[in-house]
């Protein structure tokens, strides 16, 4: 056990009340229960397939699935946290995890890994990485996912708009280019009017080019950002540099969206925290495209007709096409009183025999590399191209910002910058004030 673990380990045995089990315990027959927490239950089924496969291989261990949606899953992962009761395994975000390792409340697993023989080559290099600390590792990864361009086939073919176009749209931070005219296509008033139209209302719109809803800026402007050739920050770990010219012109960029070009679903109806996700619109008809994550593809699944919808790489902005690239790992509670049962479920949950049940199932995008064709072929099977997101992965790419102030960034950020989806506030000033907040922390 290397040191990391051992002082982890050693700080919750002092500051557990005596005979507090602090999680999932044994029972005097030698059988294990282990807790495993997450928070989107459209991948429950695949989760619960794993779990059958991992218990028909260690019978002795039974899972306790533990679901509390995403706005629930933080306040409530941290106050067990504090109980000292919390789930022996969980799911796992990047914006967490910088300060979850430092707090001492992930168990490391680097030992485990050298031991058993895992191979991280399986995974795609940076997103392993992305999961290390102080020289140790502390999760696999579980998936990755992209952000891309999902749209409605009807409502393109109402605008009269070739799909085989959408993959070639562009945008300026001057004119918005082909890709605002395309969304001027989509937007369309009560009278049938476009916004190209100089007899467009836009006080009076019944379906919007696009939809937009992020706490931070994952599924809208950082896409646009990273196109913009924005860098989020100076390097990992480092400083915000979002008040930089080209970052700001991307903030502004998304804000004319709203209020120069009036194509998106209005700020004052999706505004985080209480607006809806961008599907909310798009089902519905409200909104015709958006930009959104791989891991919502169940939720147009689910919600709209096999055919009716499509995915598309991101429009290209003034550097090229990008995207925000980013993944979940499976990590262990520091205070677990079952570590190897812990560990032996995390390294079933990581290996190709456990993704490619989700994979399979079309549930998320697999964090082992050589099953991504596998999760391509089942939405083609759904009548769905989702080749778009591995597209947009190939263009140029920006990781989810590590940093141990991601707790102020997000606070500030949703406060300055829904002032600027509004048009209350300037795009430099808020860019400024965000990066200001946070990287005091």
């Amino acid at each position: 056990m290397n040191k990391t673990r051992s002082a982890a380990l050693a700080v919750l045995a002092l500051a557990a009340p005596l005979g507090l089990a602090a999680c999932g315990g044994g029972d005097d027959d030698g059988a294990v229960t282990l807790r495993y927490a997450f928070w989107d239950d459209n991948q429950r089924p695949a989760l619960e397939a794993m779990v059958e496969e991992f218990n028909s291989e260690h019978p002795d261990i039974t899972i306790e699935l533990e679901q509390n949606p995403w706005e629930d899953y933080w306040t409530g992962l941290d106050s067990q946290f504090a109980a000292e009761d919390a789930p022996d395994v969980f799911w796992n975000h990047v914006s967490r995890f910088p300060t979850y390792a430092d707090n001492g409340v992930l168990l490391p697993i680097t030992d485990y890994i050298e031991e058993d023989g895992v191979d991280p080559s399986v995974y795609p290099e940076n997103l392993y990485a992305s999961w290390q600390f102080e020289d140790d590792q502390y999760g696999l990864p579980k998936d990755w996912d992209s952000i891309a361009l999902v749209y409605r086939l009807d409502a393109l073919e109402a605008a009269g708009i070739d799909p085989a176009t959408v993959s070639d749209l562009e945008w300026n931070p001057v004119d918005g280019g082909t890709y605002v005219e395309f969304l001027q296509k989509l937007t369309v008033d009560a009278n049938g009017n476009n916004a190209l139209s100089s007899d467009f209302d836009p006080e009076n719109v019944v379906q919007y080019g696009t939809a937009m809803s992020s706490n931070t800026g994952q599924t809208d402007w950082w896409n646009y950002a990273v196109q913009n050739g924005c860098s989020l920050q100076n390097e990992p770990w480092g400083d915000y540099t979002i008040d930089a010219p080209e970052c700001v012109e991307a903030i502004q960029f998304t804000a004319d969206l709203y209020n120069k070009w009036h194509v998106a679903v209005p700020a004052a109806v999706t505004n985080q925290p209480n607006g809806g996700v961008p599907g909310d619109y798009v089902v519905p008809g409200q909104a015709a495209t958006t930009l959104d994550g791989s891991w919502m593809l169940s939720f147009y699944r689910d919600g709209l007709e096999p055919g009716s919808w499509a995915v598309a790489d991101n429009p290209s902005g003034p550097v090229g096409s990008g995207t925000v690239i980013n993944g979940l790992s499976n990590a262990i509670y520091a205070g677990t009183e079952n570590p190897d049962e812990a560990w032996e479920f995390v390294k079933f949950l990581g290996s190709e025999e456990a993704q490619s049940i989700a994979t399979d199932l079309g549930s998320v995008w697999p964090g082992v590399s050589s099953l991504n064709e596998g999760f391509a072929d089942y939405w083609a099977g759904e009548d769905i191209d989702v080749t778009g997101f591995q597209t947009a992965a190939e263009g140029t790419t920006t990781g989810y910002p590590l940093s141990m102030n991601d707790a102020a960034f997000g606070t500030a950020a949703l406060d300055e910058f829904n002032q600027v989806w509004l048009g209350q506030k300037d795009a430099q000033e808020a860019a400024a004030a965000v990066a200001e907040i946070a990287n005091a922390e």
